[in-house]
Parts: structure tokens; C-alpha cells; sequence
């Protein structure tokens, strides 16, 4: 089928982290590891079919997309596109804000049928791991009536791979776009603090990567030229889901990598795979060597571990990161910014140098500027009452300036075991809760024709319409097949360089802000980072304080994890809750 290419007028979106920022907060690929099934000798999971549903012209019933999105544009014009084919289907387009919207899920579930088809389910991960969702895996194999070839040739065959659980094969989300987060720079900025000459340097080296020294001496060369070095946000959602949440995730990973040969399967292991596991090795230098098709890791030795203070939230670990963390609060961090919403316009108003966000701020950041100066902004602080839409801020003298990036700093020191990484993945985390055969049915259909040239295309379309103020452009390359973006903005995504990713099933990183996105714990780390950074709590009191609320919190997490003390006392058989 030839392919779908958008012409574009102008550079343009919206603020490059809105209606993003839960997709970044709970990213892992198929089910947790709790929910995994055994797997043959030969590495393959038999999965039922689904029934060959109706062909398209006689479909019939309601799909209800109901995502974290402000874009009514673009799933409207989804929508439409889908019933021109399918006049028998209503598409009601319900988006939904990301305050408040876990709990719509669960309302969802708790309430017997959920009514709504396509939502955000990383959000639940418990739900994903008791099957409260529909396996799509089982559809791949299905032809695509919008293609006229099986539903995984729409597909990256890697981005499969990376959705599936690496031993069952189960597909929970579908995640159909390419994230990466690194730091952009104001190079005006850069040249008023006499840094833009390094940092260009920089740009032209294999990983364009500063050391964390080398970092903060930018930012106090900032600060020095009469600039707030870094727009960062200090409140809950920033440090729950959004930019410090990522660093603690991020950075956590430097300093547990080699904790895999603690928590990864054993031979005799239920989910031990023999030609993967028993020929890993650990190799801190290969940015890959942790990816879910080298290594199995078990969350029976994972929890064992922590129980066991083998993994701890305390040690010398935690406070060579956190000290750190405390010279990027004082140095980096705009005053007073635990408790702050959007940061943002301090940077597109060059008060602010640095912003640290997604590569979709390469294809948005003429468009935000536009937008602050014509009072057109929507602040990520905002958030309108009911049905009613946020107010924009009022407009805005700024001026045009050329942007520059570089990733992660790395940080450095005798507790440091790798590289610094960054989260490179695939993004998206649509899934379908399950309902009856039928209607499940309908909704992949939706699924496939969003996953087909023309519904991509049309998805693709809308979001880089410069009038469509809702939304928030394209976030990287799209995983679907045949469908091209602009040339301008996929050589901006082509030149960025690729340091490894973090987010996906680690050795450590699943206790860097609470514990296996447990709420309660969650909540109780938050609110002594916040401390910490303000100076209410001394390193070791707050790290010692944590270690507390995560032993008592402990068999809570074990229950969130589906898992029992017996499960913990025979690592190597299946957990009881998935016997």
C-alpha cells in the first residue's frame, strides 16, 4: 500500500510535555513480571485467536475513545474518518485531564462493564497485571481489513517486540510513537554566559553528553550571567509523573545496574529462558545489555531483595545520588520551585536557559512561542472547571531564539556503575478493557484502522495542524509503517543521539520514587523529597525516613505486587496468583 506523507506549512505545537506526562510516568512493556506465564522450550506462548469479526461495511456499535488528551481535533477527526468506512459504528470522543484520571479507570472497572474503549491503561498497572485489559497480541496474526496483510505487518516489528511481556508475548498497551527526553538549551543564553562554544562542541561528539561537574558549572555560569539555569517544576505531579520523577528515574539507573545479577531469574526459575538467560552477562558499557530479549528478571528475588535490605533506599547509593539532587535544587532549580506548576514560559521568555523535556519541543517551540506572546499559552497549571476550557495566559513580550540540546549529564563518582541513559521508548499506552468478545472486537477494529496508513496519516495530520490548539504535536517517529512526517522535523528527530533507555523492567530504578508506583508509598516519598529540598530534613534523615515508610509500607507493596510471603519463599515457581 503506498504510503501517507504530510505536508506541513509551518513549524508548530503546543507545549511539548502536555498531555505526555502520564505516558512518562509508568512505561514498561507488556505485563509485569508477576503475571508472566512459562514459556515452551522453544521460547513460543500458544495464544488463542479471537473470532473473525464481520467485515467492515457491516460493523455496528460504539467505541468511546477516553485518553488523557486536550486534542479533540485530532480524535475527532479520527473518529470521522473511521465511520466514513464504518457507518454503523458511532465513535464518541470523551478525552479526559490527567488530574483525576486513574481514578476514572478504576470507577470504570468497579461500576461492571466499562463503558469506555480506548484508554490510557499504563496509568493502572495493577489492572494490566490482573488481565483487566485485552490482550492484543492475540490479534496480530489477524488481517488488518485496512491493509489487507496481518495486523503486525502495520507495525515496527521491534516496537512489537518492545509492547510484548518478553515471556508471554501479551500486549497490554500499544504504544505507536517514539519519545525521547533530553535537555534543550537557549543558545542565546548560552552565549551571554561564554558556554555555547563547549556546548556546540559537545553536539558533535558520539553521545553529546556532559558530566554532571561539567553541567552544574554551566548553570553557575548562568546563573552568573543573570539567568535561572534550568525551568523545572517542584509540585507532586512533576515529581510523581513529570520532570523531576523522570531524573529520579533516570538517575537511579547509574547507580543499580549491576544489581541484576541479584534480582534476574535463576536457572529453575518458573520464567528462567533458556538461550537468554543462561548466556547473559553483565556489561555496564552496552547501553542494551538490560533490554527485556537479553535478560529476565524475577519480581520474587526483586521483592526477596528488598524485604532482605539486599536493595535499600538508604545506602551509600541514595546519598551520592541525592547529594546530587540537592546541588541541582540549589544551583539549577528556579527559587522557590517545589510547589511550582509550569515553568515553562520562564523559558520561552528566556528567563530560564534550560528546559529538560521531550523531542517533540523540536517540532513546538515556534508554535509555544506564538502562542505565550499572542495570549494564547495554556499554562500546565491551569485546568478548567467541568467542561469549561483553561485560561490562557495573558500575552507576553518574548523574543526569538535558536534553541540547542544535549542528553543526560552523567554523573560521576565511586558509587557511579554506569553511564547515564535516558528514556528512549515508544510511547502511546493505548489499551481496551475487556468487555464481552464482540465489542472487544470492534474496538481492535478501531485500533487497526488507527495503526493503517490512512488512519495514522489522518492522526499524524491533525496533530501538526498549526490552527489545532489542543494539540501537543508529534512526540518522535512513528512506529506505524507507510506513514512519513515532514522532512524538517524527522531530520531534527534523526540527528539526535541515542544514549540507551531506561524505562522498561531495570534491576533498581522500580524504587526510585516509591516503590512499583505503589500510591501510598509514592505519596510518603514525595513528600519527604520535598523536605529534603527545602532543608526541613538533613540527607540522611530523610533517606533513613524513606527506608522506614518503605519496610512498613512493605507488605502492602507485596499485596499491590500480587504477590505472598510464599511466593517470596519458592522464587523459582510461578506465583499462586497466576497458577
Amino acid at each position: 500500500m503506498t504510503g501517507y506523507r504530510i505536508n506541513r506549512r509551518r513549524l508548530l505545537g503546543t507545549s511539548a510535555a502536555a498531555g505526555v506526562p502520564a505516558a512518562l510516568a509508568h512505561i514498561g512493556g507488556g505485563a509485569p513480571a508477576a503475571a508472566q506465564e512459562s514459556t515452551p522450550a522453544d521460547g513460543l506462548v500458544p495464544i488463542s485467536t479471537p473470532a473473525t469479526g464481520n467485515d467492515a461495511d457491516a460493523l455496528t456499535g460504539t467505541v468511546t475513545i477516553a485518553v488523557q488528551s486536550t486534542d479533540v481535533q485530532t480524535f475527532q477527526a479520527l473518529a470521522d474518518s473511521y465511520v466514513a468506512q464504518n457507518p454503523g459504528v458511532e465513535v464518541r470522543v470523551e478525552l479526559k485531564p490527567s488530574e483525576g484520571y486513574q481514578e476514572f479507570i478504576r470507577a470504570q472497572f468497579a461500576g461492571g462493564t466499562p463503558e469506555a474503549s480506548i484508554v490510557n491503561g499504563n496509568v493502572v498497572a495493577d489492572l494490566i497485571q490482573a488481565r483487566q485489559f485485552v490482550d492484543m497480541s492475540a490479534y496480530l496474526d489477524r488481517s488488518n481489513p485496512y491493509t489487507g496483510a496481518p495486523w503486525r505487518d502495520s507495525m515496527d516489528e521491534v516496537a512489537i517486540q518492545n509492547m510484548s511481556n518478553p515471556v508471554t508475548g501479551e500486549i497490554y498497551t500499544l504504544n505507536l510513537e517514539t519519545v525521547q527526553v533530553l535537555w534543550f538549551y537557549n543558545k542565546t543564553a548560552f552565549e551571554k554566559a561564554g558556554i555555547l562554544q563547549e556546548a556546540e562542541e559537545l553536539a558533535q561528539t558520539g553521545k553529546n553528553q556532559p558530566t554532571w561537574d561539567q553541567f552544574m558549572d554551566w548553570c553557575d555560569k548562568l546563573t552568573a550571567a543573570g539567568f535561572i539555569p534550568v525551568a523545572i517544576e517542584g509540585d507532586y505531579r512533576s515529581f510523581w509523573e513529570l520532570r523531576f520523577g523522570w531524573l529520579a528515574r533516570m538517575y537511579l539507573d547509574q547507580y543499580t545496574r549491576d544489581e541484576a545479577e541479584l534480582v534476574r531469574a535463576q536457572p529453575g526459575d518458573w520464567n528462567f529462558r533458556e538461550g537468554i538467560d543462561d548466556v547473559w552477562t553483565y556489561d555496564p558499557a552496552d547501553p542494551n545489555n538490560d533490554d527485556a530479549t537479553r535478560i529476565t528478571f524475577n519480581s520474587q528475588r526483586r521483592m526477596i531483595a528488598l524485604r532482605d535490605k539486599q536493595q535499600t533506599v538508604n545506602g551509600p547509593k541514595f546519598q551520592a545520588l541525592y547529594e546530587n539532587f540537592k546541588q541541582f535544587s540549589d544551583r539549577a532549580a528556579p527559587p522557590g520551585w517545589l510547589g511550582s506548576a509550569d515553568t515553562y514560559p520562564l523559558f520561552l521568555t528566556s528567563e530560564a536557559a534550560i528546559r529538560l523535556d521531550i523531542a517533540a519541543l523540536l517540532g513546538n517551540f515556534e508554535r509555544d512561542l506564538r502562542n505565550l506572546s499572542e495570549g494564547r499559552y495554556i499554562s500546565q497549571a491551569e485546568g478548567g472547571e467541568g467542561d469549561a476550557p483553561a485560561t490562557p495566559l495573558p500575552s507576553q513580550d518574548v523574543e526569538a531564539f535558536e534553541i540547542g540540546s544535549f542528553n543526560n549529564p552523567t554523573m560521576e563518582g565511586p558509587e557511579v556503575i554506569a553511564p547515564a541513559r535516558t528514556i528512549e521508548v515508544n510511547i502511546g499506552f493505548l489499551s481496551v478493557p475487556k468487555k464481552d468478545q464482540a465489542q472487544n472486537d470492534l474496538e481492535i477494529d478501531f485500533l487497526m484502522y488507527l495503526t493503517s496508513p490512512e488512519g495514522f496519516g489522518t492522526y499524524i495530520e491533525n496533530r501538526l495542524d498549526p490552527d489545532n490548539a489542543g494539540s501537543t504535536g508529534v512526540v518522535g517517529p512513528p512506529i506505524v509503517k507507510d506513514v512519513t512526517l515532514p522532512a524538517d522535523l524527522a531530520d531534527k528527530f534523526a540527528q539526535l543521539k541515542l544514549i540507551g533507555n531506561t524505562e522498561k523492567d531495570t534491576a533498581g530504578t522500580y524504587r526510585a520514587r516509591g516503590i512499583a508506583d505503589y500510591q501510598p508509598s509514592v505519596r510518603e516519598w514525595v513528600d519527604l523529597a520535598q523536605q529534603f529540598f527545602a532543608g526541613d530534613l538533613q540527607l540522611q534523615e530523610f533517606l533513613d525516613a524513606y527506608q522506614q515508610s518503605v519496610d512498613r509500607l512493605f507488605p502492602e507493596i507485596l499485596e499491590h505486587m500480587q504477590l505472598t510471603e510464599d511466593d517470596l519463599a519458592n522464587p523459582d515457581k510461578k506465583p499462586a496468583s497466576q497458577v
